[in-house]
């Protein structure tokens, strides 16, 4: 049963992060859009994502099962894209949205009764090596054919349905397993706030590369396949983060917050600036294994605590959208290395704000 779940889990992160590299390079290429249309794009399918998920929170769907038809609802909604201008892409977009904002914080819902740490690890293995092949497929994919990743996208979609489907009555019934009284126990609010915010700054900062830099790497006459190399390796440097955090529990150091937004800073600078490739993957590498240890914190602390999944969705919609709205529209006003430069900037800024008081603390006790 699990292992449906971490297959479906698998199938619809390929399929989605080969499309949405693809559809920066699509865009740029076939459609010849400018960075704020490629902007825009990211931002439209996050920001109804992140306003469903938000809504799902509040209100649950009747229908335990549902997500299982969202495969092949975002398969099918996708591959239309390949027939539609400009404007009915955004509507596309848009239902895509809505699909990806119902079936990801059902699939961790299936988590929550059981309380697995092992389980929640693999689960994060399965959708970040989905993303990791997606990622560095994408060049390649695209290079036979720039609507090919299309027809791969609608592929994965069915079977990932074709496997959810099998297992729907055991699905179900997962679903239906009350929570456990042994999770309630109580966690502080500005620890859950502090470790939201983090998330968000990690997407944030992600959005902005993942869909720009495809832009910004055609602009510096990089090829295809380097672009998603790029991407891709941030993405494999999470993947090994996970690896080693598997079965840990929460990172709560009091020095993390301040630490993650310097190397998100760091991160930025050097991709939206470097022009060598061992810089920029370098860069890849620092923002991926930081990135993870603010999504593990946030998607275990969520599980354990009996948080609403949705709202841990919810967070990283709004990084998500945020990320490449703002990063897209300094990008058409400015440049894109202004952008990532301003970008990691206020991440480090909001970081100081958040650590104030640690670094207050630990200031004072130098003195002393």
């Amino acid at each position: 049963m699990f292992q449906a779940i971490y297959t479906a889990s698998f199938l619809m992160a390929w399929g989605g992060n080969l499309l949405g590299i693809s559809l920066s390079l699509f865009l740029a290429q076939i459609k010849q859009s400018g960075p704020f249309i490629i902007g825009l794009a990211g931002f439209t399918g996050n920001f109804i994502y992140t306003i469903v998920t938000f809504l799902l929170s509040r209100h649950h769907l009747k229908n335990n099962t549902i997500f299982i038809y969202t495969t092949i609802a975002i398969g099918i909604s996708y591959f239309l894209i390949l027939f539609s201008p400009v404007p009915i892409i955004f509507v596309i977009l848009l239902l895509g949205g809505i699909f990806y904002a119902v079936f990801w914080p059902s699939i961790q819902s299936c988590f929550v009764a059981t309380n697995d740490d092992l389980k929640i690890g693999i689960y994060n293995l399965f959708w970040s090596a989905g993303v990791i092949l997606g990622t560095f497929s994408s060049g390649f994919i695209y290079s036979f054919s720039p609507y090919a990743p299309f027809f791969v996208t609608l592929s994965l979609s069915i079977i990932a349905f074709c496997v959810l489907i099998s297992k729907k009555n055991h699905l179900s019934a997962l679903n239906a397993v009350p929570l456990q009284d042994k999770n309630k126990e109580q966690i502080s609010p500005v620890l859950v706030k502090e470790i939201r915010m983090l998330n968000f700054l990690h997407f944030f900062a992600w959005s902005a590369i993942f869909y720009l830099y495809p832009k910004l790497g055609l602009l510096r006459k990089f090829s295809p396949q380097f672009i998603g190399t790029v991407i891709g390796t941030l993405l494999i440097s999470r993947f090994v983060t996970f690896f080693l955090l598997m079965d840990k529990p929460l990172i709560l150091h009091p020095a993390r917050f301040i630490i993650s937004c310097l190397f998100f800073f760091i991160s930025c600078l050097l991709i939206g600036l470097g022009s060598h490739t061992f810089i920029i993957l370098t860069a890849a590498i620092v923002m991926g294994i930081t990135g993870a240890f603010s999504y593990h914190n946030s998607l275990l602390m969520h599980i354990k605590y009996n948080l609403k999944t949705e709202i841990h969705e919810c967070v990283i919609g709004a990084g998500l959208f945020a990320g490449s709205l703002v990063a897209g529209l300094l990008g058409q006003i400015l440049n894109l290395p202004v952008a990532y430069t301003i970008i990691g900037t206020f991440t480090l800024l909001v970081g100081l704000l958040y650590s104030r008081h640690y670094l207050f603390g630990l200031t004072k006790r130098k003195v002393n």
